[in-house]
């Protein structure tokens, strides 16, 4: 029964708002704005006068001819009013409040579609029916806000990269939002003009901007698209920054146009800046790239800078070295620094012999000159000459002269032969030549300290050897024999030679065959001048030894020295006895090839005797005699007075030569 009831009341209702639609359209319209979320109040006239109530309120859209909220208050329906509340608009977000004044229907947490135009129908228990009207606006900020590029690729945070003189477009894409945003691009905080174009059923608004011939300056720019709706709403908005790629600004090689040293390694740098990304830098000697590089960029990445490790030579003097620096991502040419490599070294020296001097027939007495070249960056300051690694110095009274870079030798001799170098000095160092081996042909000569004399026996042969210098070494030899009644040359079937030694097999017979050998050298140069001169005589005893000195004299050892005599005319030995003076026993018995000995062994404070002989295979000499006193162990306790007495001026060691060469060691120390 009661649906029926509200079925029939819905139905009056409808013919009624059919009917009241038309005066409604003069009922002035009450205007509020909600944020979308707020919770906001319409308002309805719920006024009469006393002793009237309302009985039934209900709200209507401009856009539904049928209640969208109702509460019915009539009496014998409820107790309670009963609300109603359409869930395709309100649903349970309506709520009608009456004890204020004007009533309200309380809408939580609006929605876009709410907005529209309500009125509300209050009828009275007594009085006429009131109509209110009221325009909800719900305010909503844009659902999203996308920034594109060229290409229509949706950029959130960079665009680009780009180069310079690029010309940029971006759209800014706004969706949503109530009333029709407002879109707004800014550069830098600073707003810039853009087209504004609407899509077809105005859900997407796009703004477009164009920058034309991006420069160096716009790198990092902050592109802000900026839309609002409606002062109370939120700003909504998207932000980029300009990425860029640029090209290397300059590029410098440090040190450029210096000299360097050959042989040295070297750590060469080179400096690019203004590229971005960071440049890459190539080093290249005449055209041809070097490796061994390292690279560094700054923390700012402006700067790149790359070393080269390189060690030079001479043969790279004149060579082009540079650096390039390109950047990848820029199609332009490198920038290229370098300079022409001015390479130092040591001295290259070369050592000439004058050119109208033959190297192979230089002869003792020629003058020979020669010439230093020398080959040096930077020039040479000073020349040295050197022989056989000995420094030269101008010396005229010596034949030595030196004038720049070359060097003259005046009269030379077979002592001036040798190696001959010249030396270069710079800033870079010293240069010293390859020797030059001065080669000088002189006529023989005797060679010195060849044994002179010779003791021969009669019928005795011997070989009497004669050696010369000579240079060429190719000599033929003759030989003369001398005495008081004739001169007699020597068979050459007695001649035998080898090299530059020749060697004669001689008998004397008679005392006539007793006398002197002459020996004479010569090769192409000349005839040997002064001859090489034997001595021979008939061979005997060798003379005594001379000169004797004891040296060395200990409590157990000593040590003796002589000079030797004539040999006799053949090979010496010397001999020495030691005697003890009082047993008369022999102690020593030493053979030696010179006059010296030494004896070890004997007894502290004994006195010796030494006998010393020279000897051959003819027989020994008479002998030198030296008596010998050793000296005496120290006593092991001494009183302080007789301690004082050996350091004192009476107590004296002294080895005296005597008459006959005896040599007498005396000690001398007081008694008590």
């Amino acid at each position: 029964m009661v649906y029926k009831m509200d079925l029939l009341l819905l139905l009056i209702l409808t013919f009624q708002q059919i009917r009241y639609n038309i005066g409604s359209k003069d009922v002035p319209v009450h205007q509020i704005e909600s944020l979308v979320g707020e919770n906001i109040f319409l308002p309805c006239n719920i006024t009469t006068y006393d002793g009237d109530e309302p009985v039934l309120v209900l709200w209507y859209r401009d856009d539904k001819g049928t209640p969208i909220y109702s509460i019915d208050i009539r009496a014998g329906v409820s107790k309670a009013p009963k609300r109603w509340s359409d869930d395709a608009v309100f649903g349970d977000r309506a709520y009608f409040i009456f004890d204020k004044e004007p009533g309200k229907l309380s809408i939580q947490n609006t929605q876009p579609s709410d907005s529209g135009t309500f009125r509300c129908r209050v009828d009275f228990l007594k009085a006429q029916t009131v109509n209110s009207r009221v325009r909800l606006n719900v305010i909503s900020p844009p659902k999203q806000v996308i920034i594109r590029d060229n290409d229509n690729v949706e950029r959130s945070t960079v665009v680009g990269p780009y180069s310079e003189g690029d010309i940029v477009i971006l759209k800014c894409q706004v969706v949503g939002g109530y009333p029709v945003p407002t879109i707004s691009w800014y550069r830098d905080g600073v707003e810039m003009p853009c087209d504004v174009f609407h899509s077809e059923g105005g859900k997407m608004i796009e703004c477009v901007i164009s920058l034309t011939s991006l420069g160096r300056k716009d790198l990092n720019s902050r592109l802000t698209c900026r839309a609002v709706s409606h002062p109370r709403a939120p700003i909504v908005e998207a932000v980029v920054q300009i990425d860029m790629n640029f090209s290397p600004l300059n590029i410098r090689l440090l040190g450029a146009h210096q000299p360097l040293s050959a042989g040295r390694r070297y750590d060469l740098l080179c400096q690019s800046a203004g590229s971005r990304p960071p440049a890459v830098i190539t080093w290249w000697q005449n055209g041809i790239r070097l490796e061994k590089t390292t690279e560094t960029t700054s923390s700012d990445g402006n700067q790149t800078t790359s070393t080269l490790s390189i060690s030079l030579s001479k043969a790279d003097a004149g060579k082009f070295l540079s650096c390039k620096a390109y950047n990848h991502a820029v199609p332009s040419e490198p920038l290229e620094d370098g300079w022409k490599l001015d390479i130092q070294y040591v001295p290259e020296a070369y050592v000439r012999l004058g050119t109208s001097l033959d190297a192979n027939t230089l002869r003792e007495g020629s003058d020979v000159y020669f010439d230093c070249l020398v080959i040096a960056h930077p020039n040479v300051f000073r020349i040295e000459w050197r022989h056989n690694d000995q420094p030269l110095f101008h010396n005229i009274s010596q034949g030595i002269i030196i004038s720049n870079h070359s060097l003259v030798l005046q009269g030379v001799t077979r002592s001036t032969a040798g190696n001959y170098s010249c030396v270069g000095f710079n800033a870079e160092g010293e240069g010293i030549s390859a020797p030059f081996a001065l080669n000088i042909l002189y006529s023989p000569t005797c060679l010195q300290n060849q044994k002179k004399i010779y003791g021969i026996a009669k019928h005795e042969d011997a070989k009497i050897r004669c050696v010369v210098d000579a240079n060429p070494h190719e000599v033929e030899f003759s030989w003369t024999f001398n005495n008081s009644a004739e001169s007699i040359d020597v068979a050459k079937n007695h001649i035998i030679q080898s090299g530059t030694s020749s060697v004669v097999t001689y008998t004397p017979i008679t005392e006539l065959d007793y006398g002197t050998l002459l020996c004479i050298a010569t090769n192409k140069i000349g005839k040997q001048r002064v001859p090489c001169v034997f001595h021979i005589i008939a061979a005997g005893r060798p003379e005594k030894v001379h000169n004797c000195t004891l040296i060395n004299i200990s409590v157990s050892s000593l040590t003796v020295t002589c000079s030797d005599g004539f040999n006799g005319g053949l090979p010496q030995h010397f001999l020495m006895e030691l005697t003890d003076t009082n047993t008369h026993e022999m102690k020593a018995n030493i053979t030696s090839t010179n006059p010296r000995f030494t004896v070890s062994g004997l007894t502290p404070g004994a006195l010796y005797k030494l006998s010393i002989f020279s000897f051959n295979t003819k027989g020994r000499s008479d002998p030198e005699i030296l008596n010998a006193a050793m000296l005496r162990m120290p006593e092991k306790q001494l009183t302080s007075e007789q301690s004082e007495g050996i350091f004192s001026p009476r107590l004296g060691l002294a080895i005296r030569p005597v008459k006959n060469c005896v040599f007498v060691v005396e000690l001398f120390c007081p008694r008590d």
